[in-house]
């Protein structure tokens, strides 16, 4: 098997992957690959200038299930070919006014290192019970945040023959933001076309789709297949003790990191879990003036004082 790490980017915002190119190039003297799908074969891409890398693959996908359904294609595509990998995507987050301070707060925490090696990969290729590592303060718990996307997590599960219910999933922590280094053999179960079926048309959905729910359940299906999922925060730890406090640690870094992008449900959603159900279908089915007056009103309910 060819040791080499392939750094595997879904890229909507060809401007914005420019930026992580040059990031990517500077982060790696070691041998390293390249995968990229976009959703237009004459996007005009940047390249990745380094001589460190072995090659670049370019894949054309339809432009459904955000930078997830992509990335299980490039999965599939790769086949056994590599061992570790990197997943990044063009994140914007437009609804948000730190998007673009968010996806740089995840890129640099995943490509961080010294010496060209990043640390997260020296990590997995130190410790084999490693399966995923998320970036800082991003291993966040599960707790209120499946609501929205129960339905279509319970279908992925059942598709992947999980064997988890909804409330031992929401027990457990994920990858916020849907950018992390994986060990292969550690996400096996996304490379299955039954998954496929499960991604709904693009129309701009900020919840509720098979990609949040694939967001949700990453971390979870690493564990499943016998490793281990930490934050960037727990690496140092992790590398100075024995595997039998792994468990703890990871636990106890996730814990304390602060995260300065992600913020807590307000109590009020945690409380009246139908409520965000209710509001989530509210904005995606109400003509605007509505949601605008609706949103305005739950602000003044739920915004924890």
């Amino acid at each position: 098997m060819n040791s080499v790490p392939i750094v595997f980017v879904h890229v909507h915002h060809p401007d914005v992957w420019a930026d992580m190119a040059r990031d990517i190039a500077g982060a790696f003297s070691r041998p390293f690959a390249v995968v990229l799908t976009c959703r237009d074969a004459e996007m005009p891409l940047a390249d990745v200038d380094s001589p460190h890398v072995v090659f670049t693959r370019r894949l054309t996908v339809e432009n459904r299930g955000r930078d997830v359904l992509p990335f299980m294609k490039a999965l599939r595509a790769e086949g056994e070919g590599f061992a570790i990998g990197l997943k990044l995507h063009t994140k914007r987050s437009v609804h948000r006014a730190d998007g673009d301070d968010w996806r740089r707060f995840l890129t640099a925490s995943l490509l961080a290192g010294q010496g060209g090696n990043p640390e997260a990969l020296v990590a997995m290729e130190r410790l084999p019970t490693l399966g995923l590592v998320a970036p800082e303060a991003h291993l966040l718990s599960l707790r209120s945040r499946i609501v929205l996307n129960g339905r279509i997590t319970r279908q992925m599960m059942q598709a992947m023959q999980l064997g988890l219910t909804l409330g031992e999933l929401e027990a457990r922590r994920f990858a916020a933001g849907s950018m992390f280094w994986f060990r292969r053999e550690a996400l096996a179960p996304f490379t299955n076309p039954v998954l496929e079926p499960l991604f709904a048309a693009e129309r701009g959905q900020l919840d509720g789709t098979a990609a949040h729910a694939a967001e949700r359940l990453f971390a979870a299906v690493a564990e499943r297949q016998g490793y281990l999922a930490a934050g960037t925060e727990a690496l140092p730890a992790l590398l100075a003790s024995a595997p039998d406090q792994h468990a703890a640690i990871v636990e106890a870094a996730a814990a304390a990191a602060r995260n300065p992008f992600v913020l807590p449900l307000a109590q009020f959603w945690q409380r009246y879990p139908a409520a965000l159900v209710a509001a989530h279908y509210l904005y995606a089915y109400a003509p605007s003036p509505v949601w605008r007056t609706a949103r305005a009103l739950l602000k003044r309910f739920t915004v924890d004082r």
